[in-house]
C-alpha cells in the first residue's frame, strides 16, 4: 500500500480520497513494512507516539498536536480493521472527527479545558484542575468562543488599547489638552498690575473707547471699521500680559512660533499695534484714556489698512500706566 489516510491511517492502493473508512479528504505517502518472508501478514506501519498523552502521529514531527509534548517515540503498529477509526454514526460526508478519547484537565472554577495538568488556569488563575476523559470530537474540534479567548491578560490589554485610543481621539479633536497634540487654547498667565479695573477705571470701557476712536478715524479715511472678536481679544490679552511680565519682572518674551500658531487659527494675515504706556490717575475717565491711547496709534502706519477687518484689543494697568496691545487681522 503506497497511500494511507492522513486521519485514520487506513492504507489505500491509490491516492483517491475520500477515505472509505472515515471520509477524510486527504492521503499521504505510506511508510509500510511487510513481514519478511510472509506476504500473508497484514500491513504494518510506523507511528510516533506521544510519551505524555499517547496520541499517534504519522510523522516524527514534535511537538505533539494534542498536548504540545516535545517527545515522540517510534512504534510499529499493525494495520487491520481493529486499528482503524470507525466512521461516526452521524457522518454526513464532511465530518471527519475520530471517535477516540483524550485526557484534558478542567478548571474547577471556570470550566476551561487544558491539554496538560499545568495550573494555574490560563483563563481565571484558579489553581485546581481536574482530570477528565473527552472525545476528540469535543476536545479538539470545538470552536472556542470570544469569551474563551478573553483571558484576564487580554482583557487588561484591551482596556489599555481602548483608553489610549480615546485619549488620542480627544487630543486630535481638540476636546481637551493632551500632551503631544496642538491646542487652540490661549495660555493663561499671572502678570503684575490690574487686568479689569484700576483705581475705579473700567479697563474694558477704556478698550471700547479706544476702538471707537480708531474706527471713527478709519471711517473718515473711507475705510470700513474694525470688528472686534473674542478669539483675537484673548490672544491680544495674552501677548500684552506677557509684555508686562517681561518689562516689570524680567520674564522671558512669549514664544513667537506659539503666537503665530494662535493667530493662524483666527486669520491668515495680521499686524500688531503696541503704543507705549500712558499715565492716568483717579480722575481719568474711560473716554479720556481710550482717546489718549488712540492718539498713540493714529500717528503710525497700518491702522487705516483696508485689508484688515477684524481686531483684538487689550488694556492692562500697572504703576499708574496703561499699556495697550492690538491685533489687526484680515
Amino acid at each position: 500500500m503506497e497511500w494511507r489516510c492522513e486521519w485514520c491511517g487506513k492504507p489505500h492502493e491509490e491516492n483517491d480520497p475520500p477515505c472509505d473508512n472515515c471520509g477524510h479528504g486527504k492521503y499521504e505517502k505510506a511508510i509500510v513494512q511487510q513481514a519478511a518472508g510472509d506476504e500473508s501478514d497484514p500491513d504494518s506501519m510506523t507511528v510516533w507516539v506521544c510519551t505524555e498523552c499517547g496520541r499517534n502521529h504519522q510523522k516524527n514531527s514534535p511537538p505533539c498536536s494534542r498536548c504540545n509534548n516535545a517527545t515522540l517515540e517510534r512504534e510499529t503498529v499493525t494495520i487491520d480493521e481493529s486499528n482503524l477509526t470507525e466512521r461516526p454514526g452521524d457522518y454526513t460526508g464532511n465530518n471527519r472527527a475520530a471517535l477516540e478519547t483524550t485526557t484534558v484537565w478542567v478548571c474547577t472554577e471556570c470550566g476551561r479545558e487544558h491539554p496538560k495538568h499545568s495550573p494555574p488556569c490560563s483563563r481565571c488563575g484558579n489553581q485546581t484542575l481536574e482530570q477528565e476523559e473527552k472525545a476528540v470530537a469535543d476536545a479538539e474540534l470545538a470552536v472556542p468562543s470570544y469569551f474563551d479567548l478573553l483571558t484576564p491578560q487580554y482583557a487588561v490589554a484591551l482596556v489599555v488599547v481602548l483608553a489610549l485610543a480615546g485619549i488620542f481621539a480627544v487630543g486630535a479633536l481638540g476636546l481637551a489638552d493632551v500632551p503631544g497634540f496642538p491646542s487652540d487654547d490661549v495660555p493663561s498667565v499671572d502678570p503684575p498690575g490690574e487686568a479689569t479695573e484700576a483705581n475705579g477705571l473700567d479697563l474694558a470701557a477704556v478698550e471700547q473707547a479706544y476702538l471707537n476712536a480708531v474706527n471713527n478715524e478709519r471711517e473718515a479715511a473711507g475705510v470700513a471699521p474694525l470688528e472686534r472678536t473674542g478669539g483675537l481679544d484673548e490672544i491680544a490679552t495674552y501677548r500684552n500680559q506677557m509684555h508686562v511680565i517681561q518689562e516689570f519682572e524680567g520674564g522671558e518674551p512669549p514664544d513667537q512660533d506659539e503666537l503665530r500658531e494662535l493667530l493662524g487659527q483666527e486669520c491668515s494675515t495680521s499686524a500688531t499695534s503696541y503704543p507705549g504706556g500712558i499715565s492716568y490717575d483717579e480722575d481719568t475717565t474711560a473716554e479720556e484714556a481710550g482717546t489718549a491711547l488712540a492718539d498713540g496709534i493714529l500717528g503710525t502706519d497700518g491702522w487705516e489698512d483696508d485689508q484688515f477687518t477684524i481686531t483684538g484689543v487689550d488694556v492692562h494697568a500697572i504703576d499708574g500706566q496703561l499699556f495697550l496691545l492690538q491685533y489687526f487681522c484680515d
